[in-house]
């Protein structure tokens, strides 16, 4: 990582994050997830679906027969009051990357936190009935989560060469693992099967769900191997999966 560029933790206490702070937090998090592989730019109030910046907020949607006009997927206010919710649950901690050479701009968070066991976990972070079932019962099939789960939650960086392709992404997971098995727990990771984050996951963790991928020879990109993990697929949000890394094989 650059020297000029550093990282700091701090704990999951709102008191620890002024408003302006909150404010630019938010801001990354939203232009972070516009992007690829997220497309996380708009979305539409009828139906959740998510569009990427070939879109405005006010577009009509491109469902077929939905007529809607798409809203902005992350709001200021809407997005700042998310972050607070996570990061008021338990064991809550959050790294903050800042670029020196830009007055201490925020250019990337990676935060987590921890859930009583596995049904608390698939409740909060599935939406359907059915994801949240399936997902419970895989977690306690792998015998997950008897202390608890710390969740690996959002991490992203600013899209800009000065700051990907840098190893902060492993950076920022390798701090992570290394809070949770502070308190002992087991760690979960959901993301992207198409993005860095899935690189960085499977060099260290294990896939428990959803699409295998691994680079093109050619291209490098990540493309479906044809196997899915558990034959469980995300049913919510297409290509998303889960990792995970027991306390035991984080023991130093």
């Amino acid at each position: 990582m650059s020297e000029r560029l550093t990282l700091e933790q701090v704990s999951g206490n709102q008191s620890e994050l002024p408003e302006c702070e909150l404010e630019s937090l938010a801001g990354l998090y939203a232009r972070v997830f516009a992007g690829e592989p997220w497309n996380e730019h708009t979305v539409c109030p009828t139906s959740g679906a998510f569009f990427g910046t070939d879109t405005r907020p006010d577009d009509a949607c491109p469902e077929v027969n939905c007529g809607a006009s798409l809203q902005p997927a992350y709001p200021l206010e809407q997005t700042k009051d998310y972050i607070l919710g996570e990061l008021a649950l338990p064991d809550a901690a959050l790294l903050l990357l800042r670029d020196q050479d830009r007055d201490d701009e925020l250019v990337g968070f990676s935060w987590g936190f921890s859930y009583s066991n596995p049904e608390a976990l698939a409740t909060a972070k599935y939406k359907t009935p059915a994801m949240q079932l399936a997902i419970g019962g895989l977690l306690r099939q792998l015998n997950l989560g008897a202390n608890g789960l710390w969740y690996l939650s959002e991490s992203g960086i600013e899209n800009d060469s000065r700051y990907r392709g840098k190893g902060i992404s492993r950076e920022f997971h390798t701090r992570r693992l290394e809070i949770a098995r502070s308190p002992g727990l087991d760690a979960i990771q959901r993301t992207s099967a198409y993005g860095n984050m899935y690189r960085t996951s499977k060099r260290t963790m294990t896939q428990i769900m959803g699409t295998e991928t691994a680079p093109d020879p050619a291209s490098g990109e990540l493309q479906p191997t044809g196997i899915i993990v558990n034959k469980l697929k995300d049913d919510e949000v297409k290509g998303r999966v889960l990792f995970m890394k027991t306390s035991s094989e984080m023991v130093v």
